[in-house]
């Protein structure tokens, strides 16, 4: 088992996939700063690491994070089929451990893919600008933990980036779950994304603006965004996305590994 799980997470991690998504996390910071590079002459501090990670109009990775993290990995599971791997695999190892191993590679590679380019970013910033506080762009700060920006900047962002790889560990299974369902590529990378953005068009008109799932990532975009909701839509979607698809993927005909 931990052969394997090695074997496949260096599978994951020297992919193309895995790269690309890199890149596209790093593309989305970009812009992020690029639309907001006036803030650089007026502010000071880990204004780099904001401007280009979710406190600004032309930060964009709070809308693309979903398919930057099931981009690696989530279809893995139909790359086996396809290439006739599966059923090789599973007469070396039993059903269980090839499940949990797709789970906990699929998820590390969704972390990393996400929260890499953040910390690098953030250790960019703390090296080459200067040091102090932001004090203008960032003014009002509300929803979860805004006490620990009051507090201390850093810690918050180290806070950011922490729940950056929680999410990319939900929403890449998430992928990999719905990937047993519909053996479409394409559907494991895009519906987790459908399932991010589009409770925010009329979750506004029931009152459960706070539940929008956008706001477990940018969780400074609602005041009223408070730290236990964002752990129990957490728990929620990464219980259903393992007994989900442990029921679906047992419960496969021979035919379909």
């Amino acid at each position: 088992m931990k052969n394997n799980l090695i074997l496949e997470f260096k599978r994951g991690l020297l992919s193309k996939k895995f790269f690309i998504a890199i890149f596209l996390n790093c593309l989305c910071l970009t812009i992020g700063i690029y639309s907001n590079r006036l803030a650089l002459l007026v502010d000071k501090g880990l204004i780099l690491y904001y401007i280009g990670y979710l406190l600004t109009p032309g930060g964009i990775l709070s809308i693309f994070v979903p398919i930057i993290v099931t981009f690696p990995f989530a279809a893995s599971f139909i790359e086996d089929r396809e290439k006739f791997f599966l059923r090789n695999l599973l007469i070396r190892e039993s059903r269980l451990n090839y499940l949990v191993k797709k789970y906990l590679v699929t998820g590390f590679l969704g972390s990393l893919a996400i929260s890499l380019p953040l910390l690098t970013l953030l250790l960019v910033n703390i090296i080459f600008l200067p040091k102090g506080n932001i004090q203008h762009i960032t003014s009002g700060m509300s929803g979860a933990f805004s006490e620990v920006y009051n507090h201390s900047q850093l810690a918050y962002a180290l806070l950011t980036i922490a729940n950056a790889a929680i999410f990319g560990f939900i929403y890449a299974n998430i992928g990999l779950m719905i990937s047993f369902f519909i053996k479409n590529k394409v559907a494991a990378i895009i519906s987790p994304f459908l399932l991010y953005i589009l409770p925010s068009f009329f979750f506004i008109y029931l009152n459960l603006t706070p539940f929008e799932p956008s706001f477990t990532f940018q969780f400074n975009g609602q005041r009223d965004i408070r730290f236990f909701i964002i752990v129990l839509e957490f728990l929620f979607l990464l219980i259903f996305s393992i007994i989900a698809g442990y029921i679906k993927f047992i419960k496969l005909d021979k035919d379909e590994v």
